[in-house]
């Protein structure tokens, strides 16, 4: 079987070193050592893009790969995501997406890699993933070594499409505009946290107050209004 997440990573960090005027972010907390668990988060930035973040864990082979590209509300892009749960023989959840800001409406590319590709064990969206998540959102678990080629490609196609968004992309000088998307994006960000999985493991791998200051600082920092002034470019 393939290792679909160290396959992802590898590609994810590419895009990521790729982008013109890329340059590294600190992390709140960069690594986390537990007994058997390891994590890792590196971030990034480049003007379009507030945060690029890469979370990797393993714990007693448990291998798990979150990624989130965060857009700098001033630019008009959606929102790209990617995770990845993985047993070694079982992919049991994998899901990737280009997630919804208002204003944005060039799908064309992404519906038709959507309608292309077919999975065979299609997991239902959770309740709180329905209000942020695309139309052609992907979530499936895994077991077949074409399927892992085929999510492999996926992913590498959207984010083929998304990097040519933001290479095209323009400051928006609409204050209104930027607002909207902002706002847009503090919701995705507070949905987010509405996964109980997440939060259970962290919790029962530490305690409340570690796993909320993780998701709040690490996985789903919302942008503060105060600081869109210095990301405009």
């Amino acid at each position: 079987m393939r290792d679909l997440v160290d396959d992802l990573a590898s590609l994810i960090t590419d895009v990521i070193e790729d982008f013109p005027d890329v340059e590294p972010l600190d992390s709140p907390i960069p690594e986390v050592k537990k007994d058997d668990l390891l994590i890792t988060n590196k971030m990034s930035k480049c003007p379009p893009l507030r945060k690029m973040h890469l979370e990797l864990a393993n714990l007693n082979g448990l291998k798990i790969l979150h990624s989130v590209f965060f857009p700098n509300p001033h630019y008009n892009l959606p929102i790209f995501g990617c995770d990845i749960v993985s047993t070694g023989k079982t992919v049991t959840a994998a899901i990737v997406d280009v997630s919804p800001v208002r204003g944005f409406d060039n799908w064309e590319d992404i519906r038709e890699l959507s309608n292309e590709y077919k999975f065979s064990e299609r997991r239902p969206i959770p309740l709180w993933g329905d209000e942020i998540f695309s139309p052609y959102c992907k979530f499936m678990r895994i077991n077949k070594n074409i399927e892992m080629v085929n999510f492999y490609c996926l992913v590498l196609h959207y984010l083929h499409v998304y990097r040519n968004l933001v290479l095209e992309s323009k400051p928006d000088s609409n204050w209104v505009n930027t607002m909207l998307r902002l706002d847009d994006q503090i919701h995705y960000c507070n949905q987010q946290k509405k996964n109980d999985k997440t939060r259970g493991i962290l919790e029962k791998l530490f305690n409340k107050e570690w796993a909320s200051n993780y998701i709040d600082t690490v996985l789903f920092d919302k942008p503060l209004i105060n600081e869109l002034q210095g990301m405009r470019s």
